[in-house]
């Protein structure tokens, strides 16, 4: 037998045991894990939707476009779903700058609550192995939560934009630096804390 025949062999068989790896996880998956698995590509599929042009959403890509909300429902371990979150951005930038379409409050609203669920959901189903039996409570305890710093965020926007909370522009900047200040401090901390 030749070398290329018996690689051959081995590829056959490394895709048979794949196949047999997928059927067993499927018959083992649980309800807790699913539903999770479920809310990642939903809001998946909501923030890409809301932040491509409608346009792009209508023709041909919108296949692409949900099958790329697949890949961090599957795999939520690895740099899927910050690939997805990558692709949200641009293709807000891409609607709101080539294609001029006008941004809205409910549409930029509805786009931040999807990227957060998706990463707040995409956390909790990369440590929950898909056979785990999990009791509702804790489901609904990280989806109030969600939802809370969902709602909060909207309402402290609106309110911002309705002038309930006057905010000047230096106000912005200078809690953006001061924000910034902060993410590189903790960057830091948490490289340093690696290495010991």
């Amino acid at each position: 037998m030749s070398t290329f025949v018996r690689e051959l062999v081995l590829v056959r068989r490394g895709f048979a045991d794949r196949v047999e790896l997928t059927r067993r996880m499927v018959a083992r998956a649980t309800a807790g894990p699913l539903l999770v698995r479920g809310t990642v590509f939903a809001s998946a599929v909501t923030a890409l939707l809301l932040a491509y042009p409608g346009e792009t959403v209508r023709s041909g890509a919108s296949g692409l476009l949900l099958a790329l909300a697949t890949l961090p429902a599957l795999r939520p371990r690895g740099m899927l779903v910050s690939t997805v979150v990558f692709t949200v951005v641009f293709g807000w930038v891409l609607a709101t700058t080539l294609y001029a379409e006008p941004v809205t409050v409910w549409r930029l609203a509805a786009l931040a609550g999807a990227l957060y669920l998706l990463h707040t959901t995409a956390a909790l189903a990369s440590v929950l192995p898909y056979d785990t039996i999990v009791a509702p409570g804790v489901l609904l305890g990280w989806l109030v939560r969600a939802a809370l710093v969902i709602v909060l965020t909207v309402a402290f926007a609106v309110a911002v934009m309705l002038g309930i909370l006057p905010v000047a522009n230096r106000s912005f900047l200078l809690a953006s630096i001061a924000g910034l200040g902060v993410m590189a401090a903790l960057a830091l901390l948490l490289a340093v804390l690696r290495r010991r």
